[in-house]
């Protein structure tokens, strides 16, 4: 597959320490999506994830899962991050269109990566030379999607 072409995609979990169910609901009727300005970079990286959500395009596209509770939506970011949200002591939202929801609000339980729903983070890019195992992991069993048809 050529990814030379192909959107960012991102991996965005909502904890299920700080989301209950409702909260997810609230959110994905809101067209809203947080994380706390204090989460931290993965690994050996200089720049945290907080960072990379402020810092992802407008169009870029992102899959919300609930820690491994359940994938929920694919979704696009259609705005900046905004500082001022009604959640709050740090948290920052951004908006976004659906694009497909989940078929299914089921716990993943195949190969880990940093992107896939059973690893602890919470956003984090997955790496173009990966697509064709996100598109096998998640786009496909979640979503009903084939890159090759875009």
């Amino acid at each position: 597959m050529n990814t030379d072409l192909m959107p960012n995609f991102w991996k965005l979990s909502h904890g299920w320490k700080e989301f209950s169910f409702l909260d997810m609901v609230e959110c994905i009727d809101e067209k809203l999506v947080y994380i706390h300005r204090t989460t931290a970079g993965k690994g050996q990286s200089s720049v945290s994830q907080a960072e990379e959500f402020v810092n992802a395009p407008i169009g870029d596209y992102f899959y919300l899962t609930h820690g491994n509770q359940g994938v929920y939506l694919l979704g696009q970011f259609t705005g900046p991050v905004n500082y001022f949200t009604k959640h709050s002591d740090g948290w920052m939202d951004r908006p976004f269109r659906l694009i497909h929801k989940a078929n299914a609000r089921e716990a993943y339980y195949g190969v880990e990566k940093w992107w896939t729903p059973n690893h602890n983070s919470t956003f984090v890019k997955v790496p173009h030379h990966e697509y064709d195992l996100f598109e096998e992991l998640i786009l496909t069993p979640y979503f009903n999607i084939n890159l090759k048809d875009f």
